[in-house]
């Protein structure tokens, strides 16, 4: 998102108070015409295709865990579908380059709109057993779909296959907007939906959920019952909520535009390490990597602040996603203080239940092991979350090991601890100890995280102990 973009995100934000009853239908509507207005241009012909992939995805999973439609998604349905229409018609019009994506409908969502309608079909509202089962099968559906784009080999092959249909030049590097945040509410829903635990939801409450536009590019990933409490809550345009939200969307303008955008000059990046040599090497490597982890930090919380401040001038609560989280005093608090959404929701849809299953093992006897496991297992997840390379593995591993030292350590240190917190000052010096190492910890694990080589990771590791040339 840049400037221009929030702009007109606040003021749709605003505007959408002038409907007053049907406010929560204009929402809906700027949120899908968002998901096309905001789709990378330079997608290699894509620009119409993966936003209606993304609506075909929301509507298929409605479809798939609502008991039975309720009075007023026949509208909504064709409200959506109107809003999907709009913008592509709007882009022909100023200009005719996008008339041949309108027309050459894209083979496979086209199947992926027959199978809809063909499961629908076949399969009765009342099989809950078929229909668990094909929640599971569209969970891996959505699974599959992240690894294309998350694999750089895949998601060539998928180019040249898009090349060879619509005989249009594609891009490599193409980017799907707002996916990573789509499918794990998806997930989520469709995951509850086969535990038992989803309450039935409108397909307006559920649309706007999965595709409300200021969530939409970076989070956070809301949970679908507290999307929907907030949209049932009565809301007033007031002063005090305007303002609420003009000061959190300002502390993340300052955040984003101005303190993380400064530092990512002195950042870690691929061509400063390589370039980095010479006796001050060691206070360089220090250097780039403080600035990296205050960079990713201030960048990444900033665009949470101008989602929440503009969800709030909507009338909308997103939830928390940072809490101070370079403050804590052990690695197992900073991961609830950092990224808090994504990972609470793998806590819940992975650690949780795979450790339970590791328990039903022979390995039961070992439970460090299993938490070891588990945790590692789970980090390099949510590292390959974030692309599906070695160098996130390597992130995802660094922090699953740290998470399972520090719950040793916890155990193994109870009468430490007890004997530090009965002496003030002690436990003070302890505190600030436990903030420096964890900080340094999490910092010096951005190396595997901002460094996609190898061999500059070497370099990097090096050089913070004043080793290599």
């Amino acid at each position: 998102m840049n400037l221009l973009v929030i702009g007109l995100m606040i003021a749709a934000s605003l505007g959408t108070w002038l409907f007053r009853q049907h406010r929560l239908n204009a929402l809906l509507v700027i949120s899908v015409l968002a998901l096309y207005a905001l789709q990378p241009a330079g997608s290699g012909g894509l620009e119409i295709a993966l936003p209606t992939a993304t609506i075909l995805l929301v509507l298929g999973a409605w479809w798939l865990t609502a008991p039975a439609p309720s009075r007023g998604d026949g509208s909504t349905l064709l409200l959506i579908v109107a809003a999907a229409v709009l913008v592509p018609l709007l882009s022909t019009i100023i200009d005719g380059s996008l008339f041949r994506q309108i027309i050459l409908v894209p083979p496979f969502l086209a199947a992926l709109a027959a199978g809809t309608l063909a499961v629908g079909t076949l399969t009765r509202t009342e099989d809950d057993a078929a229909r668990h089962r094909l929640a599971l099968a569209f969970v891996g559906l959505i699974v599959l779909l992240l690894v294309v784009i998350k694999m750089p080999a895949l998601q060539r092959a998928f180019t040249q296959a898009w090349t060879d249909i619509t005989r249009q030049p594609s891009f490599p590097g193409w980017q799907w907007l707002g996916f990573s945040y789509v499918a794990f509410r998806l997930m989520h829903v469709l995951l509850d939906y086969r535990s038992g635990r989803l309450k039935p939801v409108r397909l307006r409450d559920f649309a706007l959920y999965v595709v409300f536009y200021p969530a939409l590019a970076a989070g956070p990933i809301d949970r679908v019952e507290h999307f929907t409490r907030e949209l049932g809550q009565p809301r007033a345009r007031s002063a005090e909520a305007l303002t609420s939200g003009a000061i959190r969307i300002a502390r993340g303008l300052l955040k984003k535009f101005v303190l993380a955008d400064s530092l990512a000059y002195l950042a870690l990046n691929p061509q400063l390490v390589a370039q980095t040599t010479g006796p001050y090497r060691t206070i360089s490597t220090w250097l780039m990597v403080y600035a990296y982890a205050f960079q990713i930090y201030l960048d990444f919380s900033g665009y949470t602040d101008v989602a929440i401040g503009i969800g709030q001038l909507a009338g909308i609560r997103l939830p928390e996603n940072f809490t101070t989280p370079y403050l804590k005093r052990n690695i197992t608090a900073f991961w609830n203080s950092w990224h808090i959404t994504l990972s609470t929701w793998f806590r819940n849809y992975f650690f949780t239940p795979f450790s339970r299953s590791l328990m039903q093992t022979p390995l039961r006897e070992r439970r460090l092991l299993i938490i070891l496991v588990a945790q590692v297992s789970t980090m390099v997840l949510i590292g390959l979350w974030h692309g599906i390379a070695l160098n996130f593995v390597l992130w995802g591993a660094w922090h699953g090991v740290g998470l399972w030292l520090n719950r040793w350590l916890v155990d193994q240190t109870r009468g430490w601890n007890d004997y530090v917190q009965s002496r003030p000052r002690l436990a003070q010096a302890m505190n600030v100890l436990s903030i420096v190492t964890t900080f340094h910890f999490v910092a010096v694990g951005w190396i595997f995280f901002a460094l996609p080589d190898m061999g500059l990771i070497g370099k990097a590791l090096a050089g913070l102990v004043g080793l290599g040339g």
